[in-house]
């Protein structure tokens, strides 16, 4: 009902957001469109031109993003607290595919320290067979140690908009050890993608790792503040979902 009585001026912006965020949403589903063939060699959330660069992971921002690993994965994660770390779930399903992992399973890497995980939580309606929906693709981690004082990153309470600049660091399987971030992307659109819920999409070169990274902007002052979760990656494109930020409550 809100489109049927909208300003034109609104209508006249409301079919090209939906047209990117379907186009996106095929594009995530592993498909290919006109005008965008697949090659034999893409992996997700990469293009023919790798934008991506390392970044110093012990300077701010950087340095309040590290890794979640389990017992069969690796991923990115980020503190928003001194004892808390955002990252994607399905970074912690279990080998069988049927559940997460129970939290004394996960660890969080920072440089040379190391916290043990004590408790999570992940967005309602998680299911870990399907990774979906994807809009409930998050989970906040718990720490056993306070890593986040001095370097804890606050979570956006508010949407983003489109065009806004981003940037998306990782700790990805291509480049162990070296902490890369594309610098240089933007917001696409903010929207609805179907059964998968209101995501951000955004096209940030990010692959296998990047799972679970922030989605960082400036703020006025300066500084950054994460506005998005890494959730998915488009197979051979710089593009990808992440859950909003202000989807995630932090109790």
């Amino acid at each position: 009902m809100a489109a049927a009585i909208a300003a034109p001026e609104t209508r006249r912006g409301v079919l090209p957001t939906l047209r990117r965020a379907a186009a996106l949403l095929v594009l995530l589903a592993g498909f290919s469109v006109p005008g965008f063939p697949a090659l034999a060699e893409d992996v997700p959330g990469l293009g023919r031109n790798d934008t991506r660069r390392p970044v110093p992971a012990g300077r701010a921002p950087w340095h309040a993003v590290g890794e979640v690993e389990t017992p069969g994965n690796r991923c990115t994660g980020t503190l928003v607290g001194p004892r808390s770390v955002v990252t994607a779930a399905h970074c912690l399903i279990n080998e069988d595919a049927t559940a997460l992992v129970p939290a004394r399973e996960v660890t969080f890497r920072l440089g040379t320290r190391t916290a043990r995980v004590v408790a999570l939580r992940n967005g309602a309606g998680f299911d870990p067979r399907r990774e979906e929906p994807w809009r409930s693709d998050w989970a906040v981690l718990t720490l056993d140690a306070p890593l986040g004082e001095g370097r804890a990153l606050r979570l956006a309470r508010e949407a983003p908009r489109e065009g806004m600049a981003l940037a998306l660091p990782g700790w990805q399987h291509d480049r162990p050890g070296v902490l890369l971030a594309d610098i240089g992307c933007r917001v696409v659109v903010m929207a609805t993608f179907g059964v998968q819920g209101m995501l951000i999409g955004h096209n940030c070169a990010g692959t296998l790792g990047s799972s679970g990274a922030p989605l960082l902007a400036r703020t006025e002052d300066g500084g950054f503040v994460v506005i998005g979760v890494q959730a998915k990656a488009a197979l051979g494109r710089p593009l990808g979902v992440a859950v909003p930020a202000f989807a995630i409550p932090l109790r």
